[in-house]
This record gives C-alpha cells, structure tokens and sequence, in this order.
C-alpha cells in the first residue's frame, strides 16, 4: 500500500495570504464535489490524488504516524496524494476532528487551471507558502530545544479559531506537536503562566498576554 503523503494550511486569515490562495479556495469549492464527514470518519471514495477546501469542521494532519505538523479549519485547503512504492519516508494521515463539510476536486480535474491566470498563481502561491509553512513547523518541532518548540507551539496554537483551540488541553497540544516530555512542558508552562505571560483556564491557553520570551 502506497504511503498518504499529506499537506495543507488555514487560508481564512486575510493577514496570511494573499487573494490569489483565496482565488484558489473558492475556485475548488465551486467545482468540487461536496460533501460531508462525522468526526473519528476516513474519507472515503476519494481518488488518489485530490485536493479540499474546508467550509466548517476541523482535521489535523500528523506526519510519521503521530507527530501534528498542522491543523486545518474553516478556509483550509488540503491536498491528498499516495508516495510511490519506492517511497521510505515518514507516512501522513489525517485524523477528522469534529463533523466537517469539505469540497473534493479530484487532481486530475486541475486541468480546467490552464486557461485561468488567477488560478495559476493561486495554485503556485499555495505551493510556496505551504512549503514554507510546513517547514517552518517541522524545523521548530526538531531543534532540540525544549523551551523553543513549546514557545512555538503555544503560538501556534494560539493563533487557532476558539472553535478549534478548545479541543485540546494546552499539554495535549504541546506534546502532540513536539518532542518534549510532559513533564517538562508542564514545567515550561507553570513558569511561563506565574511570569504572567500566558492565561490558563481548565488546562486550556486562554491566550498569550504578552510577548513570551527567547530563552527560558
């Protein structure tokens, strides 16, 4: 069986880019196939290669079978595609985080793109950021630094939709997308929230007060 080779970023954020990735989104959505999934669901009937808009729900992407490398919500985009056989890196897979209605188009379908400049630079800005947002992540979450991949973590998380944030504890969030132990991102996070930097709430990041510090 061919590895799941997966990718995908929020593009409801105006602030995060630009309108040709919003050109894209919607283009996918008004020629794709809609449909919907129930939290826990796989995909299913789906073609090897495809590519999703998200218009309610949430999924998260983990790479090497557990590690997170994104969360994907409302304005999302996600593309799914199989490695080849001789492929020996880490597998993807997605896991479907609450009910979701989601748009399919089908790769091969991306043909329709040629004659569309919008749709061209939609698609190669998308190609460019994604690959420089998943890096970015995956670069934070393998430095060797405990207190420098909660920092980013805590960031990312939250820079989330409450609707999405408030599915995780802020210690289940952390270790899912680092490498740190528990017990020392509990320890990261007690100091953090006594110097006032973060809000806690039930074991929930409420949100970052202020800027939170280089080193630890």
């Amino acid at each position: 069986m061919n590895k799941i080779h997966l990718s995908g970023f929020n593009c409801g954020n105006n602030k995060l880019v630009g309108a040709s990735i919003h050109y894209l989104y919607t283009w996918i959505k008004k020629n794709g196939f809609r449909k919907t999934i129930d939290a826990g669901e796989k995909l299913s009937g789906i073609t090897e290669h495809s590519i999703f808009t998200i218009e309610s729900g949430a999924w998260r992407l983990l790479i090497g079978g557990h590690k997170v490398i994104n969360i994907i919500g409302p304005g999302g985009i996600v593309v799914l595609d199989h490695q080849p056989p001789s492929y020996t890196g880490p597998s993807g897979r997605y896991e479907v985080l609450s009910r979701s209605t989601y748009y399919e188009l089908p790769m091969e379908n991306i043909h329709l793109a040629a004659a569309d400049r919008n749709l061209l630079k939609g698609i190669f800005d998308f190609m460019t950021w994604n690959t420089s947002n998943l890096s970015s992540k995956w670069l934070n979450q393998c430095l060797g630094d405990s207190y420098a991949e909660v920092k980013s973590a805590l960031e990312w998380m939250n820079e989330l939709p409450n609707s999405i944030r408030e599915k995780f504890t802020a210690i289940s969030f952390v270790t899912d997308t680092t490498g740190v132990s528990r017990s020392h991102a509990l320890s990261i996070m007690k100091a953090l929230k006594q110097g006032g930097y973060i809000e806690m709430e039930g074991g929930h990041l409420i949100k970052i007060t202020k800027t939170l510090p280089e080193g630890y």
